[in-house]
């Protein structure tokens, strides 16, 4: 059941991520607007699916209210930050820096405050996992060109890792603080705070062009939608699979997945390069996540 679970979230955060590609492509107004006006409309749509799939049963404890708040925050952070960054410096650099966060953040999470320990080969095959993300993101400089990027760069991507690692945690707390009765209830609240700080970034930015930025055209909202869907799906399955599988090796796989998932859609379907440090990333990446899920 756990294969099934984890092949659920991999496609779901894939199905995500390609409707979010679309309609950032698709976006008809401002592209310094298409953050935010993507942010405060999957929020709230995420919030209320949830909701729909609960038949409006909601009744957040405090526990979840002030930590779905803070998650709410976390997300609202991160598209903050990674959108800092990827204006400052190479987003090869700055996925490396945010998959490692995503995943580090729960393994040493659940081994020093836990003390949930997994065995020597799974954290083996984790590091693995780590390393496997340095060749996938690899790009080669061109020749003669210096393209360091500056010191602000590298501290807003630790700090975007250290941003993505606490969201999974916080997941993992709430559930345990609630056992596992108010899933729904802290999906609802994560997605509605960060829908609505989303919304205050919107119109601190846009001014008098907000209305005109939140106007959409039929493929940039069935792209929206798309991703919003998805995107509820996969939380909902996401908090659901914590309860079953050991959150580090959780997010271990679905990250994995994910990018397996990506590199290979890209080189298949975009027919885009495949260098040979690609490759080298991908074979370690299966490896490790066959490795995880036969342990």
């Amino acid at each position: 059941m756990s294969d099934l679970l984890i092949a659920g979230l991999i496609a779901l955060y894939s199905a995500q991520a390609a409707f979010c590609n679309l309609y950032s492509k698709y976006y008809p107004g401002e592209k310094r607007f298409s953050s935010p006006v993507y942010s405060t409309i999957y929020g709230f749509l995420v919030a209320a699916a949830t909701l729909a799939l609960t038949r409006l049963d909601f009744h957040p404890s405090s526990v979840t209210l002030w930590m779905g708040a803070l998650t709410g925050i976390v997300l609202t952070v991160y598209n903050a930050l990674l959108i800092a960054a990827s204006e400052t410096g190479p987003f090869s650099i700055l996925m490396t820096f945010n998959m490692s966060g995503a995943l580090l953040g729960p393994v040493l999470w659940s081994a020093v405050h836990d003390g949930d320990m997994l065995s020597v080969w799974e954290y083996l095959a984790i590091a693995v996992l780590l390393v496997s993300f340095v060749f996938l993101n690899w790009e080669k400089k061109p020749e003669g060109e210096d393209t360091r990027p500056p010191f602000r760069f590298y501290l807003i991507s630790i700090l975007l890792a250290v941003d993505n690692s606490a969201y999974g945690v916080l997941l993992h707390e709430q559930k345990k603080a609630t056992n596992s009765q108010e899933d729904a209830e802290m999906i609802v609240v994560t997605f509605a705070v960060s829908a609505v700080l989303a919304l205050v970034v919107l119109l601190i930015l846009g001014g008098r062009k907000t209305k005109t930025a939140l106007k959409l055209d039929k493929r940039s909202t069935g792209a929206l939608l798309g991703a919003s869907l998805a995107a509820a799906g996969a939380v909902n399955l996401l908090m659901f699979s914590l309860s079953l599988i050991h959150m580090a090796i959780l997010f271990s796989l679905d990250i994995g997945g994910e990018l397996v998932v990506a590199v290979l859609f890209s080189a298949i379907v975009l027919r885009e390069k495949f260098p040979p440090q690609r490759i080298v990333g991908l074979v370690l990446a299966i490896s490790a996540i066959f490795t995880l899920s036969i342990l």
